[in-house]
């Protein structure tokens, strides 16, 4: 029966037309027509007694609830039983409990009681817990009434003989005595006498496996002892839980419909947990979410939706959600539209920041990475990384955002710095280091952004991006000599020949044997990049050389291709460039090796010192004459030696009146080669990386003494650590150059070998000695928070690339972050729990609104 009577006239009441008659109108002046009062009256009054009839229809409150009465007494019990027997015809069974709920049961038996007074009759339930039968509607009737614990009966009969011993129950087992003298009354025990035993109430009641919840305890000699086992055990602490949980719902007049809530709530949770695992998945990769169609069934309704069918083919639960809930249409509920993926979308992200956030502030010193580049749509995204040491002593690099059009002077990157850490509350003064590349705008001493941002921060150290400086040591050593810039243009000229063409790449690729690799740009931002490409060369030289000269003979190719063929196998065919070839193999061997060390995040700036130092040494070892005899050898096993020098005929210069031929010195092709090129080139690159490496010195120097604790006297320790303590006196307290002499007793006792300032860190936290060497701890964070490179913020653009694509192009904004966060830090991401975002998105969507109260 629903809420109102089926005969109500809702047509009249919602709308109640005016029937005019044509006598009683009065017309206007303006031709329009006009009631009289009395018309006006009545119509009133007809309104009035319409809505006093439909008034009258609608059930009042109390038919809707029934007023419960619970008997429990046992004369109450046989009443009832007695009514219900003069009741047999009405269909209605009596059972060990009762809830009485048929209104025609009542309505046959008008003799003993009306509709009204129809109420639910309650069976006694047993005191003693052997004699319950445990369901359901004898766990209501328990909780419904204070459980006896039976404390008050005569515990003597309790009586066991053990051996020679008699043993009774005594009443301290019910009280647990607490360390402050204090004594709590054990609720959830109670004694049974037809067991002679001791049970366990929720363990009891709620499936518990040990003899308290079962056949009962009856072993008084250990009964003490065995309670305070159970009652910190895992089982009997579950079934408190829902003891607990169910006497709050129990009683209520609304806990059917609490029920159904929880139930309804339930559903629902289960819904979103499977939309917010597709979301992570589908974020993780950077993969698009939605089609050109939205709806189920469609082939072009996108991933989100995809991956939900995928699911549902596997999950009854979500396919039959689907069935019930998918195309809908607007304004029905369902959870998979793009609009609450697009919320939870924004909630994750949320939360991930939030995370970043916390953490940071945690840590307290941090490094800031800036770095910019134009996305597809041509809008310059500039990539914010934030690096910090989290609580284990481990350093990491989070993305934070991307902020469109800012600009590329240092005035508008130093507001955009500022104002994001002012929008979420992290305080520039515990910044302790810059890394950027080495535009000017970015590294200017006097106007650039790290010269602005040192002046609000004079403890914000400006570290140069490692990697990129290695990669701008390449650039200027490569253009340093003739040779050098002729050798990778032809590098890269091979590349675009052989790949300008399918037959002529398929040619090359026939001649390569297995394992090989094909030619290779020279050209990237990276000397990965050459190195790859010379390296290739290097390998495939001779079947270059033959496939170049089968273009160069094959009249069917055009006159063009025939004599770019030809000038490239010539400029190869030469000795100079075979050398080549085989020397900047190994230069750029080691340059490769050494940039993709220094673009890891477990980095710190020893690390990059040491590895500089390392360069600058190779470099020295290898200049002199037995090295370039070598490289000639190698170059030998490729081609004869035959320089071009020397097929040039050498010009004689015309001597003065009085000069003579004998001082002359005369250069081989092998000469000129070794002191033009080879030494020239050694000697640019020595001084091009000690240079780079003195902006790393400068700041490492003030650390140094951390690594190598135990290799210093505590007298150069102390002085060393006061030099810091000085440098930052509003950081480190003047006990750190005991600490650190301290700390370099405990490194020497513990006989462990820790290598390197994050072990360091790790090692500190993880054993908790950050209480017992806390300026120790300080000062490895302060170095190990310094970001060497901006390779996070690069990496960043090419899931730039990935998730704002040519498909994707319009995306701006909030969306774009959120989906290049899930993408980038999707360790945190899998980390998100579930109720945690189904509660935040719970708390967005719920319509609740407080009282207002007006004055």
């Amino acid at each position: 029966m629903g809420f109102f009577a089926k005969d109500t006239d809702w047509a009249n009441i919602l709308w109640f037309p005016l029937q005019i008659p044509e006598k009683g109108i009065n017309k206007m002046s303006d031709s329009r027509s006009r009631l009289s009062g009395y018309k006006y009256k009545k119509i009133a009054e007809e309104k009035k007694n319409q809505l006093n009839n439909l008034v009258q229809k609608i059930p009042k409150i109390d038919y809707f609830f029934k007023p419960t009465t619970f008997l429990n007494e046992v004369e109450n019990y046989e009443s009832t039983q007695k009514t219900l027997a003069s009741c047999s015809n009405s269909g209605t069974s009596t059972t060990d409990v009762t809830y009485i709920q048929n209104v025609t049961s009542s309505e046959s038996c008008s003799n003993n009681t009306t509709e009204k007074d129809n109420v639910p009759i309650v069976d006694s339930i047993s005191e003693d817990p052997a004699e319950w039968v445990i369901n359901d509607l004898t766990i209501d009737r328990l909780l419904l009434k204070e459980i006896k614990q039976n404390i008050d009966y005569d515990l003597l009969s309790t009586k066991l003989e053990f051996g020679n011993k008699t043993r009774y129950l005594k009443k301290s087992v019910f009280y647990r005595k607490l360390l402050n003298g204090e004594q709590q009354l054990r609720k959830f025990l109670i004694y049974s006498r037809s067991k002679n035993a001791v049970f366990c109430i929720p363990c009891r009641l709620f499936g518990g496996s040990t003899k308290l919840a079962t056949e009962g305890l009856m072993d008084w000699r250990n009964v003490i002892k065995i309670v305070k086992q159970h009652e910190v055990s895992k089982e009997h602490t579950n079934c408190q839980i829902v003891f607990l949980r169910r006497s709050n719902n129990i009683g209520r007049i609304d806990s059917d419909l609490c029920i159904q809530i929880n139930n309804e709530i339930d559903y629902w949770k289960n819904v979103l947990k499977r939309v917010i695992a597709v979301i992570k998945k589908l974020g993780s990769r950077g993969l698009p979410f939605r089609g050109s169609v939205e709806k189920f069934g469609s082939q072009n309704n996108g991933n989100f939706m995809m991956c939900l069918e995928l699911i549902s083919e596997f999950d009854p639960f979500l396919s039959n959600h689907i069935v019930q809930h998918g195309n809908p249409g607007s304004g029905h509920t369902s959870y998979l539209s793009s609009t609450t993926c697009d919320e939870i979308i924004t909630l994750i992200t949320t939360q991930v920041t939030n995370v970043i956030i916390k953490e940071i502030k945690s840590a307290k010193y941090f490094s800031i990475v800036i770095d910019s580049t134009p996305d597809i749509s041509h809008t310059d995204q500039l990539a914010y990384v934030i690096r910090y040491v989290r609580d284990d002593g481990f350093p990491v690099e989070r993305f934070m955002c991307f902020l469109p059009n800012i600009g590329h002077k240092s005035e508008t990157l130093e507001t955009a710095v500022l104002s994001f850490l002012t929008k979420h509350d992290i305080d520039i003064n515990n910044c302790r280091g810059q890394s950027y590349d080495n535009a000017a705008n970015m590294s200017g001493i006097y106007s650039g952004l790290q010269a602005r941002i040192v002046k609000k921060n004079p403890y914000a150290y400006y570290v140069p991006c490692a990697a990129h400086s290695l990669n701008l040591v390449g650039t200027c050593v490569a253009e340093c000599v003739k040779e050098g810039l002729s050798f990778f243009n032809t590098i890269q000229h091979l590349y675009s020949f052989f790949s300008a063409s399918t037959r002529r790449w398929d040619i090359l690729k026939s001649s390569l044997t297995l394992g090989k690799k094909v030619v290779k740009r020279a050209d990237g931002t990276r000397w990965s990049a050459r190195h790859e490409a010379c390296d290739s060369l290097y390998q495939n030289y001779d079947g270059i050389m033959k496939n170049l000269s089968l273009l160069e003979e094959d009249n069917f190719e055009k006159a063009t291709t025939r004599c770019e063929a030809a000038g490239l196998r010539r400029q190869l065919d030469r000795f100079e460039t075979v050398f080549m070839t085989v020397f900047w193999n190994t230069i750029l061997e080691r340059f490769n090796s050494t940039s993709k060390e220094l673009q890891k995040v477990n980095i710190d700036l020893g690390i990059v010192v040491k590895l500089y130092e390392s360069l600058i040494n190779f470099i020295t070892s290898i200049r002199n004459d037995k090295c370039f005899n070598e490289y000639v050898i190698l170059a030998k096993k490729i081609k004869s030696e035959e320089y071009e020098f020397d097929k040039v005929r050498t010009k004689k210069r015309k001597l003065q009146a009085d000069e003579t031929r004998e001082n002359e010195v005369h250069m081989t092709g092998s000469d000129k080669l070794r002191i033009e090129t080879y030494f020239t080139i050694l000697d640019r690159v020595k001084s091009e990386l000690e240079k780079r490496c003195a902006a790393y010195t400068n700041t490492f120097d003030k650390y140094d003494f951390l690594t190598n604790l135990i290799l210093l006297s505590p007298e150069e320790i102390t002085q060393k650590a006061n030099k810091l303590q000085e440098l930052y006196s509003d950081d480190l307290e003047k006990s750190f150059a005991c600490e650190c002499v301290h700390f370099r007793a405990y490194l020497q006792s513990i006989n462990t070998n820790i290598d390197g300032v994050i072990e360091l860190s790790i090692h500190l936290r993880g054993n908790n000695l950050d209480t017992v060497f806390p300026n120790v701890d300080i000062a490895l964070r302060m170095l190990l928070c310094m970001a060497i490179t901006n390779c996070s913020a690069e990496r960043s653009f090419s899931t730039l690339k990935r998730v704002k694509n040519y498909l994707r192009a319009s995306m701006e904004g909030d969306k774009l972050n959120s989906l290049s966060l899930l993408a980038i830090e999707t360790e945190l991401v899998n980390k998100m729990d579930f109720d945690a975002i189904i509660d935040d998105f719970a708390t967005q969507k719920s319509r609740r609104k407080p009282m207002s109260t007006r004055h």
